[in-house]
């Protein structure tokens, strides 16, 4: 933890950095294995990609914010509830797919639609299940492995913010 504290004391904008470059990295990655792996993603695939869309764009305030200042540390807890949220997405769609409770993706139609908005709508191609488990990396769903990352993330922009409280407290 003092290596952390030491690190961080060092260089202030490297918790906006490690959160960017992990944004990256997750949307990169989630974006390969749809475009070149070919496995369709389906609509709660797609909104666990927010978060990390969303964290990206704070942690780049957190980079040119003021070290310590108000725009680095709100950019950090903005990172933190969307991490958090990341976390509750993966989470419900991990039950999804071990039906634990049923999706609200399941292709339930809008009763407000006309005949040919409803027709049209039965006609096209079916939206992709989100009870089903496409991407398993050594018999654990994906969705597992964003859950787990999602709280580490949330914990570490914790941290960081905790970490530059202090340190801009004991500089005062």
């Amino acid at each position: 933890m003092n290596s952390l504290i030491q690190q961080i004391s060092k260089n202030p904008k490297l918790p906006g950095l490690f959160i960017l470059l992990v944004c990256i990295a997750a949307l990169s990655t989630a974006y390969f294995v749809e475009y070149v792996v070919g496995i369709d993603p389906c609509i709660l695939c797609l909104y666990q990609r927010i978060p990390y869309a969303a964290a990206g764009l704070f942690a780049l305030f957190a980079i040119i914010g003021k070290p310590g200042g108000f725009t680095q540390q709100t950019a950090l807890f903005g990172c933190l509830i969307a991490f958090l949220i990341g976390g509750s997405l993966a989470f419900y769609h991990f039950g999804v797919e071990e039906k634990w409770w049923q999706a609200a993706c399941s292709g339930a139609q809008n009763l407000n639609m006309s005949f040919e908005d409803l027709k049209a709508s039965i006609m096209s191609e079916p939206l992709k299940p989100c009870d089903t488990r496409d991407w398993v990396m050594f018999g654990i769903s994906i969705t597992v492995y964003n859950t787990i990352a999602s709280l580490f993330l949330a914990l570490s922009c914790f941290t960081s913010l905790t970490i530059l409280r202090k340190l801009k407290a004991h500089t005062r």
